[in-house]
């Protein structure tokens, strides 16, 4: 059986820090989203130039996600008040997770760029949210990305690894509050 990989991450001062445990292709899925929404949250950290052709993630379930410093740093914020939660490090406004609202699906999207390596991860599988040139967008092998989400947070649910999630309290509530981006 062959050994998964563990992969340092850390913020772009390092004062959150942590690992991505438990990588392999079979474990998540590397993706790049060109929706409008993760290339502001880029522009709004002033990484918006590297973000011009997508933000590329890994999409996991958070007990792969293991914060080792500066949990308290980390801060949820959304473009609208049921949103997607966008983690960033507070102490230098560095975009790192994405999560859904609550912790009943489990799902976290890793921003790749965050990662200390990315050969693990395998390679992009699927691009979200493409230009198709006639003022629309579609999805390249959607179908694929959704099924794998689902099938990862099923199982995570009937093992109860669902439960070991560093960015929801034991209330199900995020470990900070949630922000409206300006």
């Amino acid at each position: 059986m062959k050994q998964k990989s563990s992969i340092p991450f850390s913020c772009r001062c390092g004062e959150v820090t942590g690992a991505l445990h438990r990588v392999d292709p079979a474990e998540g899925t590397h993706v790049v989203c060109h929706c409008n929404s993760c290339r502001s949250a880029m522009e709004k950290a002033g990484l918006g130039e590297e973000a011009q052709d997508g933000v590329a993630l890994f999409q996991t379930t958070p007990d792969h996600i293991e914060i080792a410093t500066g949990i308290a740093r980390l801060a949820p914020r959304r473009f609208s008040p049921k949103g997607l939660l966008r983690w960033h490090a507070t102490c230098c406004n560095t975009p790192m997770f994405n999560t859904l609202p609550g912790p009943a699906i489990p799902f976290a999207g890793v921003l790749v760029r965050n990662l200390e390596g990315t050969a693990a991860l395998g390679p992009v599988i699927a691009h979200g949210f493409v230009d198709k040139g006639n003022g629309k967008q579609g999805h390249e092998n959607g179908a694929t990305v959704i099924w794998r989400v689902i099938k990862r947070a099923t199982l995570a649910r009937l093992t109860g690894k669902a439960r070991s999630n560093p960015f929801f309290g034991e209330d199900g509530q995020p470990i900070a509050e949630p922000q409206l981006f300006d």
